[in-house]
């Protein structure tokens, strides 16, 4: 049986929720990725009943080019606004099933992706998070599959092929934490130009830990064999008054009509703060790429950068590379976490690994001098009255909100990468290859540490970066910074 887009929407149809119709669904799972085409696709019956019958394919510029170039993490959070309401709590199970069935029927070799998910993984998977797989599942059949490839198949997706997974319902758990934007806070960042940079690696790895955790893989452009820096190099300088001032501040600078020398002001503070690539001052390549991110990818507001640690709340002596605060929906009930960073970069994946744990064994130790510095540094210094207000009622317990945020942390790690073609698509190719393989190497070797430090109670996300000489290129990228101009 072919997994393709009419089959998906097939399948949620059959576990929707009374009166809910199949354009009502088709336009839901477009709006995922699109929210205006997803729109004109659901008042479009003509071509709603052509996808289901599997007579026409996916529009390439309405959904199958943007979805090439999407953020999963944003397809996850539509999925979870759009489509998880549509669907009866009940027949989610049945949903996951099939579909993951239907997928391993569409594709034979275990390396063979499926959104995140290589082919590999998804037979072994029995803990799903509805959202994140319906994502997967829509990013497969926009990118990895003809929807016309259904024609012969999509009749055999009917309620009994549905409801004949109710017997294994029970062999699978269903997570219920996706996170979703901080409304209290905006991000700082340019969604835009972070995508135009970084690129994502769909490795289909996961890394197997007590607390929701996640683990990215990014890489820059690629000209003559290697990694280009000149986008990095723009975006860092576009971006470095975000990471310098507090929200406050940059406000300032607007109402006094002085925007444009943001920037320069930034990069004079930290000249002033001290060298290029020193660690610890906010100069270091690793703790500005570890706020964007925290910012650009894993989509959580700056509370503080290491530029704002190392000024405004200096007296603490923090380990913490950054602060950000990341919301979240667990169990249908809104948390939050407070991120705690670290970030390194070295030529062995391992040195730089081990160096951030050092870091965020740290972190954990002095977690009540870290807790201290953010509350007096925010509700002091950095936010207006009733952004500070807003941040109270997150932050500080009371009796409407018991707990504190839970403690997580946010980890960047760059490293060098160990490939050489003289041919420019072979190097693309080997590249791709040797990333996903790095990463794969890299999760057992994490969870070790994880369990080794004590620190299992927390969730992790990661972020790696490869570059072509990593002790090399994060100096000579911050010197470039630092002079006051791109490549």
């Amino acid at each position: 049986m072919t997994l393709c887009y009419a089959a998906l929407i097939k399948v949620l149809k059959i576990c929707a929720k009374p009166k809910v119709y199949n354009k009502t669904l088709c336009g839901a799972v477009v709006k995922s990725l699109d929210e205006y085409y997803g729109g004109i696709l659901e008042s479009d019956d003509s071509t709603v009943s052509h996808l289901l019958s599997c007579d026409y394919n996916l529009s390439p510029a309405d959904v199958i080019e943007p979805m090439q170039k999407t953020d999963l993490l944003s397809l996850s959070q539509g999925m979870e606004k759009y489509v998880i309401p549509l669907l009866n709590p009940d027949m989610i199970p049945l949903a996951l099933l099939s579909l993951q069935d239907m997928a391993l029927s569409t594709v034979s070799a275990d390396e063979a992706k499926i959104g995140r998910l290589s082919r590999a993984d998804l037979v072994l998977k029995v803990s799903f998070n509805p959202a994140d797989f319906f994502a997967d599942i829509f990013y497969f059949v926009a990118t990895g599959i003809e929807n016309k490839a259904g024609k012969e198949t999509i009749d055999k997706v009917t309620e009994d092929y549905v409801n004949s997974f109710g017997k294994n319902k029970d062999s699978i758990t269903i997570e219920e934490t996706v996170i979703v934007e901080t409304q209290e806070l905006e991000r700082t960042l340019d969604d835009d130009g972070f995508e135009a940079v970084f690129r994502e690696v769909n490795h289909g790895a996961a890394l197997s830990l007590k607390n929701k955790s996640g683990i990215s893989l990014y890489y820059l452009d690629i000209s003559d064999s290697a990694f280009d820096y000149m986008a990095l190099n723009e975006y860092l300088f576009d971006s470095v008054g975000m990471y310098v001032y507090s929200r406050t501040k940059l406000k300032e600078f607007e109402d006094k009509k002085k925007a444009r020398s943001i920037g320069a002001k930034a990069l004079r503070l930290m000249k002033a703060n001290g060298n290029p690539d020193e660690k610890g001052t906010g100069n270091e390549l690793g703790e500005m790429l570890l706020f964007t991110f925290m910012e650009g990818s894993l989509h959580a507001p700056k509370l503080l950068s290491k530029v704002e640690i190392t000024t405004d709340a200096s007296q603490f002596k923090s380990k913490s590379d950054c602060v950000h605060l990341l919301k979240r929906k667990v169990n249908g009930k809104i948390s939050y976490q407070l991120v705690f960073g670290a970030s390194s970069i070295s030529g062995r994946i391992e040195d730089a690994i081990d160096c951030a744990f050092d870091a965020l064994s740290a972190i954990k130790n002095g977690r009540r001098r870290e807790r201290q510095m953010v509350d007096s540094t925010l509700f002091n210094h950095t936010y207006d009255k009733e952004t500070t207000e807003r941040l109270k009622q997150i932050l500080v317990p009371s009796k409407q909100r018991q707990a504190d945020p839970d403690m997580a942390f946010g980890v960047f790690i760059g490293y060098s990468l160990d490939v050489a073609a003289d041919d420019n698509d072979a190097f693309r190719a080997m590249a791709t290859g040797k990333m996903i393989e790095d990463i794969k190497a890299a999760i057992p070797y994490i969870e070790k540490k994880v369990s080794d430090l004590n620190l299992g109670m927390h969730s992790y996300y990661f972020y790696f970066l490869p570059f072509n000489d990593a002790e090399k290129d994060k100096k000579q990228i911050m010197d470039e910074l630092l002079l006051g101009g791109a490549y």
